[in-house]
């Protein structure tokens, strides 16, 4: 997609928000939604295990201001990152990723066809990452996912997830950038 388009919807996006907060009356609701301050982004962008991963995600996907800082703090403070692999003309998924950064894999469990170990491997990782685990955040153009992994033992960590699920999906979409924190 041209630059230009994407701009345009950004724009439009952008003023049907704020046409809908001007003129919404102030609830309960909207007062919730607007409690993320901008530390909650630094700290999930740093990959803090103690922060509400799936509210202030939520938050995030809801506002494309939020998620412009979000992702602009991901291209700070990530120490991996893994570009978009889109190809022109390329529709399918890929089966793993890796950089000099890291390796993340995946193998089919052999008694549950539907679950898949994730496997992250990082070479030369930092000393937090031995003890908080590390973030992988997956983002497009219209939606960024979060996953939390366990701390890292002998350059490796993993987790088990349901081939159905979402998050599991982005990080292996061609459409998906992915930062590490």
């Amino acid at each position: 997609m041209p630059e230009h388009h994407y701009h345009l919807r950004e724009q439009i996006f952008t003023a049907k928000n704020l046409y809908r907060e001007l003129h919404q009356p102030l609830t309960e609701a909207n007062q919730e939604t607007s409690s993320l301050v901008f530390n909650d982004l630094v700290q999930l962008a740093q990959g803090n295990p103690n922060i509400d991963e799936k509210t202030v995600m939520h938050k995030v996907n809801q506002s494309l201001t939020l998620r412009r800082h979000y992702m602009q703090l991901l291209q700070t403070l990530a120490f991996a990152v893994s570009p978009l692999q889109a190809a022109a003309s390329s529709d399918t998924q890929i089966s793993s990723r890796k950089t000099p950064q890291f390796e993340l894999l995946f193998k089919r469990d052999k008694q549950f066809s539907g679950q898949v170990y994730v496997i992250l491997k990082i070479p030369h990782s930092a000393q937090n990452h031995h003890n908080q685990g590390v973030r992988v955040n997956c983002c497009s153009e219209n939606l960024i996912s979060s996953l939390h992994f366990p701390p890292i033992v002998d350059g490796k960590t993993q987790l088990l997830m349901e081939e159905s699920d979402q998050k599991f999906i982005n990080m292996f979409d061609t459409e998906f950038a992915i930062y590490l924190s």
